[in-house]
């Protein structure tokens, strides 16, 4: 047989182990789902920031970004620990409704703890950020302190494996957003307020329908706060530690940008990440239909490797090819600074996605005290990459370092991802 004969057979067979695979199915679900919801986000982005103004669209980005860094501290790891759970108890489903209801339980009190930390920063944040979102964080303290929800269905869909919730959960999250923020349109008094309302009220909405298809149960919740607790101690805490590092010092890059520059900037920063969300989502997808399965396999597929880093390549020549004239075409001359920075994001990027099948592997294995080391050397490089390159460079310093961060993420997943296959039994990949 010829050397093209073989490839052509090669490709066939692979093309109809795709066919049949329910992996391939549930995440070509979940990412088609997922860019629809992203198609919804983006077009409440672009009504945004051409409604806003670049000044408040950053007073926007500012307020989420602190959000986004509060509620990082209080997170303590329960949710990781509550993924694992309910991926290894996958045949004890009234176990897992048990291990639901805690979750809601305890998503209801850091919600709390995150409003009153919020409103308390509020008092502080323009000293410490220059940016005027104090009355914001005061506002919204309840609503944004609930963004917890979001991170407690991501964990739930991924540890029960129940793919098409958090697909739809990707539609239903925007779509509330977004015919929400046609109400608002309607009045004609469209403002900074009214915008983040919308926003939050649409994602709470799509959390609390979603949560309840589960059908939770809150009774006899002891034994389930118990294994709680000791999975946290073992793993969960582990991971936070090491989130709290990593995660807290990657999105200093906001702040320590709007020190240094200015909110407006943030506002650039943000616009140009968030425009290349669609590139990561396909790593992300894939890695979250397949978190169930990584908690018993020996090592990851090859062919889960080839479809992620293809996906990512074909994504940054796009987004090299074309970024600049969409930016300038969908959001206008005053935005063309984000076109600017997309090449050097996409970068960071297509890091950041090769890692992501490596994170998913080692969390599920439960790998708890790799996934910390490799976050506290992470936050280290982070942050003194932040701090010797935005001061110089400004918002080009910014991308720079998240790409030389995201780098140094892969290089340490792959060390501790190798390390971890060596030490487990041969198996079946998944």
């Amino acid at each position: 047989m010829t050397m093209p004969a073989i490839l052509a057979e090669r490709t066939r067979s692979l093309g109809s182990q795709l066919r049949h695979s329910k992996t391939a199915r549930q995440t070509v679900s979940l990412f088609g789902c997922q860019v629809v919801g992203m198609a919804l986000g983006f077009g409440v982005n672009l009504i945004n920031t051409r409604a806003l103004g670049p000044a408040d669209y950053g007073l926007y980005a500012a307020t989420f970004a602190a959000t986004e860094f509060v509620t990082l501290f209080l997170d303590f790891g329960i949710f990781s620990s509550g993924a694992r759970l309910l991926a290894v108890n996958q045949h004890e489903p009234e176990r897992q409704r048990r291990l639901i209801g805690a979750l809601i339980m305890i998503a209801g009190a850091l919600s709390l703890m995150s409003a009153l930390a919020l409103w308390g920063i509020s008092f502080f944040v323009v000293s410490l950020l220059n940016a005027p979102i104090e009355h914001l964080l005061r506002w919204f303290s309840l609503l944004l302190g609930l963004l917890t929800f979001q991170t407690l269905v991501e964990a739930t869909c991924r540890g029960t494996g129940r793919i098409e919730v958090l697909a739809f959960f990707s539609l239903t999250s925007k779509g509330f957003g977004i015919v929400l923020l046609g109400l608002a349109f309607a009045t004609g008094i469209y403002s900074l307020s009214l915008a983040m309302a919308t926003s939050l009220v649409g994602s709470l909405a799509a959390a609390i329908l979603l949560l309840s298809s589960f059908r939770p149960q809150f009774r006899d919740l002891g034994s389930a706060k118990r294994e709680l607790w000791r999975d946290l101690k073992g793993y969960g805490f582990h991971t936070y530690t090491g989130d709290l590092a990593s995660t807290g010092s990657s999105r200093t890059d906001s702040l320590i940008l709007s020190h240094f520059v200015n909110p407006t900037a943030v506002g650039y920063y943000r616009l140009a990440a968030l425009t290349l969300t669609p590139m990561s989502t396909l790593s992300s997808s894939l890695s979250t239909t397949l978190f169930r399965r990584f908690a018993v396999a020996r090592r990851i597929s090859p062919l889960v490797f080839a479809a992620n880093g293809i996906g990512l390549i074909l994504c940054l020549f796009a987004v090299i090819a074309a970024g600049k004239p969409v930016v300038h075409l969908i959001f206008g001359p005053k935005y063309d600074t984000v076109a600017t920075l997309l090449p050097i994001v996409a970068f960071a990027v297509l890091f950041s996605g090769l890692a992501v099948p490596l994170n998913r592997f080692l969390g599920a294995q439960g790998k708890g005290r790799y996934l910390k080391r490799i976050a506290l050397i992470l936050s280290l490089a982070s942050v003194l990459l932040n701090f010797g390159l935005i001061p110089r460079f400004g918002i080009l310093g910014a991308c720079y370092a998240a790409a030389l961060s995201m780098l140094t993420n892969f290089l340490l997943h792959t060390y501790f991802y190798l390390r971890t296959v060596r030490s487990l039994p041969q198996a079946t990949a998944n």
